[in-house]
């Protein structure tokens, strides 16, 4: 009969701590070279946005500059200005003039110059009507 061989326990007891050591060892050396990947790829990310950060505060003065020249420029003194220049003769219109519409193209309700602009085509069209009857009388006659 064959008989089982024994193993020294010492040996089996270092042949265990040096496995579980190399395991360690390589789970520290693959936590470092992730930790370095992800920190190469931060940084990468962080030089691309602040080079669009740079681009973002440019871009938002010359936006500001752009609204203060168009906010000095529709200043009334200026326009009028501008127009003589390229002689032209136009003046503000009358607050019965203006037809407001809302974001949608709808008119805005409420305003007198859309109520004076339908009185006035409800009279148009009623002396339209009026001027065409003596005529049409006559026809039949």
């Amino acid at each position: 009969m064959r008989r089982n061989k024994k193993i020294s326990k010492r040996r089996s007891v270092i042949g265990m701590h040096a496995m579980h050591l190399g395991a360690v060892l390589l789970m520290a050396l693959a936590m470092v070279i992730l930790n370095q990947c992800a920190s190469s790829s931060c940084d990468r990310l962080n030089v691309a946005i602040g080079e669009k950060d740079i681009v973002l505060k440019h871009k938002q003065a010359e936006l500001d500059r752009a609204m203060a020249r168009w906010e000095a420029t529709k200043s009334t003194d200026n326009l009028e200005r501008a127009l003589g220049r390229r002689g032209l003769v136009m003046v503000a219109p009358h607050s019965t003039q203006i037809i407001r519409f809302d974001s949608t193209g709808n008119l805005v309700p409420g305003q007198r110059s859309v109520a004076l602009a339908r009185e006035r085509m409800r009279n148009a069209a009623t002396a339209s009507v009026s001027a065409r009857a003596p005529s049409a009388t006559r026809r039949r006659n």
